[in-house]
């Protein structure tokens, strides 16, 4: 039998490569947006684990937050932003934000222990993880993104993280102060 020839029609990317993009939100928007989540807050679960089983992998406190009128404005800007990252490094088929942000507070002591953002069921669809930075810098200490094997996401306020949704990563504990993010993942088929 004869072997068929593959022919490439772009160059390969390297899918598991990392963008830091400053200022996606300016420190103003980033403390309108602590503002106006932080009275949601509860405490934050492993998907599909209760609070006892979730407390030994993640301990810190969270909202899931759906676009409305008063939110497109943030999904527009993620939007945009994770879409270049998208086009110029990745080259995933994405669609969008299928489970909305999720707006988090790490206070002293609190954690997301090493994790992937893909899994079973409707995580399946995530193709890439964004994190966007809501506290300045000098507000706390600790409170890390590691995405492994060893990248340390920028602190800067208003900076987002884009890593593919099957890198492990996690979220060292915070020793002072109190760091604020926002989380969330790009959707498109399942990897093949």
């Amino acid at each position: 039998m004869k072997r068929q020839k593959i022919h490439q029609t772009r160059e390969p990317r390297d899918q598991t490569r990392l963008a830091a993009i400053e200022g996606v939100f300016t420190p103003q928007e980033c403390v309108r947006l602590v503002a106006e989540f932080t009275p949601h807050l509860q405490p934050a679960l492993v998907e599909t684990l209760d609070l006892a089983q979730s407390a030994g992998i993640r301990k810190s406190s969270a909202v899931f937050v759906a676009p409305d009128k008063s939110t497109n404005w943030v999904f527009e800007r993620l939007g945009k932003s994770i879409r270049e990252v998208n086009a110029a490094v990745y080259g995933f088929d994405v669609s969008q934000f299928k489970e909305g942000f999720q707006f988090t507070r790490y206070e002293v002591g609190e954690y997301y222990g090493p994790h992937f953002d893909i899994g079973p069921g409707k995580l399946t669809e995530r193709k890439l993880s964004l994190t966007v930075q809501l506290s300045a810098p000098e507000d706390y200490t600790g409170g890390e993104l590691i995405i492994y094997p060893e990248f340390v996401a920028p602190k800067d306020q208003g900076t987002m993280t884009v890593f593919p949704s099957f890198m492990c990563h996690n979220v060292c504990p915070v020793t002072t102060g109190v760091r604020y993010s926002l989380v969330s993942w790009l959707a498109g088929p399942p990897f093949r």
